[in-house]
């Protein structure tokens, strides 16, 4: 899916609410301008649905914890190879939000291989719901 397509999806299914498939989107970036343009979508899309806006990088979880708040979206960038064990603990902790129906939204963006590497992760099988972008 192009930045666009995904701008237009991310914006219905913030005006829709829990489960909507939008909420959940992995974000395959080459280059950091591309990544940069993928979170800045998400920031005003966000921000213009007024849901709560949370932002992090990978490296800041690295050796801390990370409360998820029970309603906002939260944008997670950074995402590379190796992979912080922290990530897949928060994306695992997201999972349990969306399973209570809590209005939750995540973007996790990163690089190519980063993305490859969070998909494969044994516990991160729901990942496959996840919209993909590519930028």
């Amino acid at each position: 899916m192009d930045l666009e397509e995904w701008a237009e999806e991310l914006a219905y299914s913030l005006g829709n609410g829990s489960g909507s498939p939008g909420l959940l989107t992995l974000a395959s970036c080459v280059h950091a301008p591309g990544q940069a343009s993928v979170i800045a979508t998400a920031r005003a899309t966000v921000t213009a649905a007024g849901w709560p806006l949370y932002e992090c990088t990978a490296s800041e979880l690295s050796g801390r914890s990370f409360r998820l708040q029970e309603s906002g979206y939260l944008i997670l960038h950074g995402v590379d190879n190796p992979t912080p064990v922290e990530v897949p603990v928060l994306i695992g902790a997201f999972q349990h939000l969306v399973s209570r129906g809590l209005p939750v939204g995540l973007l996790v963006a990163g690089t190519p291989a980063g993305i490859r590497g969070l998909r494969a992760h044994p516990a991160m099988g729901f990942l496959s719901r996840a919209e993909a972008v590519e930028a």
